[in-house]
This record gives C-alpha cells, structure tokens and sequence, in this order.
C-alpha cells in the first residue's frame, strides 16, 4: 500500500515553477508515494517578508496551515525549503510553549480551527532519505547516472535553524550528496557548497549583490561539475532564470540546473519531456550529451570489468600506498585513473602509456579487502588499448610476434648448444596458431 501524505507547494512551485510540482508528483508516485491536496492552504508564509511586517502574522499563518494538515491526520510533505523551515520553526516554537500554543488556539478557534501541535512536516528531501531511503531508490534506478559530476546546493532553509529541523549537518550535511549518489553519480565538493544563492537580496532591491553571490558559486563549478541539483524553488529561479539572464548579456556561464526530483526521474527512465525539462531557461543538452558519452564508455568497459566493483574500488582505495609502481612514479596514480574512467575518460586513459605502468604483480589483489585488485582494470584497460590499435609500439610488436609464432622469442640453440644443453623437442607453433584462429574468428 502507498504511504500518504498531505503535500504543501507553497506559493512559487504552482505560481512559476509547475513543472517542478509534475516532476515531484512523477517520482513519487513510483516511489509508492501518494500526495493528497488538501484544500484551505496558503502562503506558509514567507519568513523574511511576512515576520519582519508582523511576528504574530507569521506564526497564526503557519500555524493556520499546520492546523489543517492536523486534521488530515496525515503527515506533511513539502518540496519547498522556505515553507519547511518556516512550518517546523513555528510547529516547534508551539510545542516548546504552552503559552504560545495557547495563545495561537485562542487565535485559530475564532475560524474553527483548534490545533493540538501534533502535526508532522517533512522535506521532500528528508522523505526521499529517510523514508523512502537511498537503497530504495537505488532499486528504482534504471538509467545510472554513471560518470556524471553533480553539484549539490542545500539552500539555507533545509537544515537551519538546526535546532528546530533537526534533519542533517547545518554546516556539513550529507543526505542530499548521498542521494545523488544513490543515482549513480558523483558529487562534487567544492568550496561555496553552503553558500546562500542571494535570493533574497534581489527581493530586498539589491539585484546586483545578489547576482554577484549567484555568480560566485557558479564560477566556483566551472569545468568540474555537469550539473547543479537544488529542491529550493527560490534557488532554482536564481541559478537557472538569472543564469540565463547572465548568458543573454554575454557572460560564459553554462551550468544546467535540475531539482533532486528531475535527476530521479531521468534516472528512472522519465523521459525529459514527460518531466517538463524544456520549461528551464539554462539548457540541458550538454547535461544529456556527457551522460549518454559515459555511459557509452561504461558499457565499453562493462563486458570486462564489473562497474559496482569498479565503483567500490575507486571509493577505497586502500592498497595505493603499496603499488611499487605508484611509490617510484608520480605518473602512475592508479586512483585518480580509476577515477577518471568512472567520468568516462576511457579514450584518453587508452591514448595514454599509464595505463601500461602497472605491473600486475598482484600486490593490490592480495591486499585488497573486496578481493577485486586494481590490476583488473589496468588488465582491462590493456586489453582494450590493443584491440583499439593505441597500445605502445613495442607492445603491439610483442603481440604480433606472439601471433605469429606462439612465441615472445626464437631459441637461441648455439648458447644452448655452447652450455651443454639437449636440443629442447619440436614445439606446438603450428597448433597454438590454428587455436588462436578458431578464437579471432570467434571473436569476429
């Protein structure tokens, strides 16, 4: 059976951003989510606006709204980071305050509402985490987002104040990153993760500050992320409406922006259409043509090397201090080459004689605690390098020979000879080349 929940959108996803509720309600309901739209609901209301005209204003507005979903007897779910913020905040400042909570009764009794304080507010985010859980999700994924790069924003209203949300690290949250990882991608930390999208400046009339903090983290991706993921509807308006206000004067922005629900709903096999893609201003196509160029390359190297092991090696990484190769050469850095075929950098791993720098002496595969080793992917990797025509001169030459003769050398019979040593018998040259003719036409 479906879990149930009452939904609040708040004012922006329906005002200017429904493809964000399409999306949601999408995902959802393949998750075995089912939202319920309860009538009544207003404006949460917006915290820095609403409180600064009226304290009181702001916390009859919530708790009005926190009363109604009360009544449903079901919990609240809210894809919004202001409206959570502001919801918890006041549920919870009602909770801790006998008379505040019966200051706000006598309030609501006038409209016959009566509210007991047991009312249950959940982030979109927290439902996806904790409810239904990233190895859920992981299940639901039918379309990895392998190799891609995606940069996590929080927004301030998700996690603070912290003592009233009580969902993750205000300062150094988690969930959210784990969640893009349960999609199949990886996310990327960088130095403004936790900085405020500026928003709220541009509606306080202080535009240009506001687009210099925008600006700011955007600069700060360039180049290492394919996309930003946000659920703040005031967050997504910045990076990608202002973004692209950006791009039409002429600056060299371009960092497609998509909410946590569009990216699992691609990962699910949602089509971009049926999920309302083309309603963002920044567009999506070098998003699609990095993750159809990695997974291209993942199913290249997926006959040879199994990608949850690859995946688990890479995030290890225990045995790279023991590489011999590793501790005389600063070219050889198993992991970050490991890392850089997860990004589907295969083409430039394979022109490469790194690759070749490892010596399969076996010391990974002994040491490793997954039993895997890393020499399996270098293996791989040599493999597909030959079959490609890019291995070293020398190497093909070696593999020529081999071939030929089903030998890397001649014997040399006069040292034999000169030692005292027995002509060895004749050997299986002719058979071994039949042999390796029945597995090239096995391989055609």
């Amino acid at each position: 059976m479906a879990k149930r929940y009452a939904v609040f959108w708040g004012c922006q996803i329906p005002a200017r951003l429904p493809f964000i509720e399409k999306s949601t309600r999408l995902v959802l309901q393949q998750a075995g989510i089912e939202l319920v739209d309860l009538p009544g609901f207003t404006c949460c209301p917006e915290r820095s606006l609403v409180s600064s005209y009226s304290e009181e204003a702001w916390i009859l507005t919530a708790a009005r709204n926190l009363a109604l979903a009360e009544q449903s007897g079901l919990p609240l779910l809210t894809p919004c980071n202001g409206c959570y913020s502001t919801l918890k905040t006041v549920l919870g400042d009602i909770q801790d305050s006998a008379a505040l909570r019966e200051h706000v009764n006598a309030k609501l009794q006038m409209i016959g509402l009566d509210f007991h304080g047991q009312a249950v507010v959940k982030h979109l985010i927290e439902v996806l985490y904790d409810d239904i859980t990233p190895e859920r999700i992981r299940k639901l994924v039918t379309s990895p987002l392998s190799g891609l790069k995606i940069a996590v924003h929080y927004g301030c209203h998700m996690m603070r104040p912290a003592d009233r949300l009580h969902f993750d690290d205000p300062l150094h949250p988690e969930k959210y990153d784990l969640l893009v990882k349960a999609l199949g991608a990886s996310p990327v930390q960088y130095e403004t993760k936790m900085l405020c999208c500026g928003s709220n400046l541009g509606s306080a009339g202080a535009q240009p500050e506001a687009t210099m903090m925008m600006r700011r983290k955007l600069q700060d991706l360039n180049g290492r992320a394919d996309a930003l993921t946000v659920v703040c509807p005031a967050c997504f308006i910045q990076f990608d409406q202002r973004q692209y206000i950006l791009q039409r004067q002429g600056e060299r922005l371009h960092l497609p922006v998509f909410t946590y629900a569009e990216l699992l709903g691609l990962a699910m096999g949602i089509t971009g259409e049926e999920l309302g893609l083309k309603e963002h201003r920044v567009g999506t196509d070098s998003f699609f043509q990095a993750w159809k160029s990695r997974t291209d390359v993942l199913e290249a190297i997926r006959n040879e090397i199994d990608l949850a092991s690859l995946k688990r090696c890479y995030e290890c990484g225990a045995c790279v201090d023991d590489c011999p190769t590793a501790q005389v050469s600063s070219q050889f850095q198993p992991r970050e080459m490991i890392g850089s075929l997860l990004q589907g950098n295969l083409d430039q791993l394979l022109q490469g004689k790194e690759i070749w720098q490892c010596l399969e002496c076996h010391t990974c595969s002994e040491l490793c605690p997954q039993k895997f080793g890393m020499e399996k992917v270098f293996t791989a990797l040599k493999r597909l390098s030959l079959a490609r025509g890019t291995a070293p001169a020398p190497l093909r030459g070696g593999i020529k020979g081999f071939l030929q003769t089903g030998k890397l050398g001649a014997i040399d019979e006069r040292a034999r000879k000169k030692l005292g040593l027995d002509p060895l018998p004749p050997g299986g040259e002719a058979e071994l080349q039949k042999l390796l003719g029945l597995l090239q036409q096995d391989r055609q």
